[in-house]
């Protein structure tokens, strides 16, 4: 995540304190249980995604070239939806083309129970992804609310921006962070569409080109427990939710990479990861909160800034 300068974001602070939890109701007829999934296919010009984060840091290590195995990001993206169809029944759509990114589905919605908000992703190139899922989701007899018609600004331009990976809806908080694909604006249209929903802006706070979105960061394997990294990034991020405060417990682990999991329904689906703390960990805490934990490797696909809940959308029908 290419993070706000100081005072952009001692200014966002403050335009934040406005939204602060409602002392609504949860309504709880939304529904935590998953019933299916939605996803696309590779497109062949996935080599022109976008990849700024990945670079960077590849770059800060000493790595400059990073060369896109294309056979292994499609076979590794197959391999994660039959992995998640072994969960959940998961439709996926053709790749178009014309959007090397339209893969990672999730940043197009944000969807609780049989409501759904079609974003207006933060990058310009991702922005013709949105309207095959709009169809998609309105044929599934969901109720739809499309950002880019609600948020114009007064010269009719569309300000508000989102990312799905800025979003996280962990059964009892909405939290979202505000990063330079989600802006304010987004965040208060996110508000509206969603207002029984506790929502909890997220100020960007962790610096580092690891963390893309707030999800790249931050994960929750059920209602009260989140996954995060042991490294000042988690910490900062952490305490900017103020995830302690709010009653989660935080699993810590090296791995940042592994912190971005996928809970479908008592099972977890997990970014492979070489470092063994991490997996004995992982391997803890879901045994212990008995979920069933498979580790899935999405190594090729991250060098498009990818994560595994960037591959797909999770519905409550």
């Amino acid at each position: 995540m290419t993070f706000l300068c100081h005072s952009a974001a001692t200014t966002a602070a403050r335009r934040m304190t406005m939204l602060q939890p409602s002392a609504k109701a949860f309504d709880c007829n939304i529904r935590s249980i998953y019933t299916m999934a939605i996803s696309r296919e590779l497109p062949n010009s996935f080599g022109g995604a976008l990849s700024q984060h990945f670079e960077e840091s590849s770059a800060d290590n000493g790595d400059v070239q990073q060369f896109l195995d294309m056979e292994k990001a499609r076979q590794q993206h197959k391999t994660y939806i039959s992995e998640l169809r072994k969960v959940v029944p998961t439709l996926v759509l053709p790749a178009l083309e014309d959007f090397p990114d339209c893969s990672f589905v999730e940043d197009t919605v944000v969807a609780i129970g049989n409501r759904a908000l079609i974003t207006n992703p933060g990058h310009e190139s991702r922005r013709g992804e949105v309207d095959s899922i709009r169809e998609v989701l309105e044929q599934l007899g969901m109720e739809v609310v499309d950002m880019r018609t609600i948020g114009k600004n007064k010269n009719k331009i569309f300000s508000a921006h989102c990312d799905g990976g800025d979003v996280m809806y962990t059964g009892r908080h909405l939290f979202v962070g505000l990063s330079d694909r989600t802006n304010y604006e987004g965040i208060k249209m996110i508000e509206q569409v969603f207002p029984d929903v506790p929502l909890i802006p997220v100020l960007p706070v962790a610096q580092g080109k690891q963390v893309l979105h707030l999800k790249s960061a931050v994960t929750h394997l059920n209602e009260t427990t989140l996954l995060a990294p042991s490294d000042p990034i988690g910490h900062k991020v952490l305490r900017a939710m103020r995830a302690n405060e709010l009653g989660y417990e935080a699993i810590r682990v090296p791995d940042i990479l592994a912190c971005n999991a996928v809970v479908v329904d008592g099972t977890v689906l997990v970014q492979d990861t070489k470092c063994e703390t991490t997996r004995q960990a992982l391997q803890s805490i879901t045994e212990k909160l008995n979920l069933e934990l498979r580790f899935v490797d999405t190594s090729e696909l991250a060098k498009k800034d990818a994560a595994l809940t960037c591959c797909s959308v999770l519905l409550s029908l």
